[in-house]
């Protein structure tokens, strides 16, 4: 988060507008062109006003409802930080909106025919729907996250998903290969040495669960050396199988706006950049 202090914070007032813009399919899309809008709704993601989380979430949930926003969300620097941290927060109602912009962001477009790997059952299956599971199992989900010693390439993310697919209970897998993390949507009861156990199968990596403190800084949990005490409880095929997880491609290509909506909304654009301008603090 630290290139995230050159951007400014959002008065409640500048964040309330922002909400009302992106509720606005014509208008939405200036913010995500706008990496001052994106980078003030990232930095209060962190505020300790519940309110003005809140209302941020709801903000970035409606421009991650737009498919074509996505890729420019997912890669924002410190989004999906602040939103993984958002996610083990106690109070629910803000868990489980940075519940939904997560599963949003790290959504895969839609097939029409299903895939013919070895890590995907169907191609209609969006990593979206896996949520749905958690009605079907009873119970919310929770999310992992494994720092991965010796997780370098494609083949090694390969290796840990073939290993961590036959934990019970797991929902999906997303892999970040430049922090080498790997975030688990698991059920409640699938244990974090569980899944250090499967990923030392491999014998070339081992796993640490990164955890959050009361400050919000960062924690490694080493699970010991002895890992052949694998949870058998756990150790069998899951009844569904996650999508794979490499991150969607970014757009190039601007949006195209006509002269007419140009012309329509020229003067109101302008007078809402001022004020929301205007409403930054440091």
């Amino acid at each position: 988060m630290q290139e995230n202090r050159r951007y400014k914070s959002l008065s409640a007032d500048a964040l309330t507008s922002l909400k009302t813009m992106a509720s606005d399919s014509k208008k939405r899309g200036f913010i995500v062109k706008d990496g001052t809008f994106l980078g003030g709704l990232v930095v209060v993601l962190s505020n300790p006003d519940v309110k003005i989380v809140t209302t941020a979430l709801e903000t970035l949930i409606l421009l991650a409802e737009v498919p074509e926003y996505r890729p420019t969300l997912s890669s924002f620097i410190g989004l999906n930080e602040q939103v993984e941290i958002l996610l083990n927060r106690e109070d629910e109602n803000i868990a489980n909106l940075a519940e939904k912009l997560y599963d949003l962001l790290t959504q895969k477009p839609e097939k029409h025919a299903p895939l013919k790997d070895s890590f995907n059952t169907s191609g209609t299956r969006s990593r979206h729907g896996t949520s749905k599971n958690k009605s079907v199992n009873g119970g919310r989900t929770k999310h992992i996250i494994l720092q991965i010693r010796g997780l370098v390439v494609k083949n090694d993310k390969d290796v840990v998903m073939r290993l961590l697919l036959h934990v019970k209970g797991v929902v999906s897998i997303t892999f970040d290969l430049n922090q080498k993390r790997c975030i688990m949507r698991t059920k409640q009861d699938v244990k974090p040495e569980t899944l250090a156990q499967a990923v030392a199968k491999s014998q070339t990596m081992t796993a640490q669960q990164v955890i959050r403190d009361e400050n919000g800084e960062e924690k490694l949990i080493a699970f010991g050396s002895n890992m052949r005490d694998v949870d058998k409880e756990n150790t069998t095929l899951p009844d569904y199988l996650p999508e794979e997880v490499d991150s969607p491609k970014a757009h190039t290509k601007p949006l195209a706006r006509n002269k007419a909506d140009n012309k329509r909304e020229g003067g109101w654009l302008s007078s809402a950049a001022t004020f929301i301008t205007n409403s930054f603090y440091w």
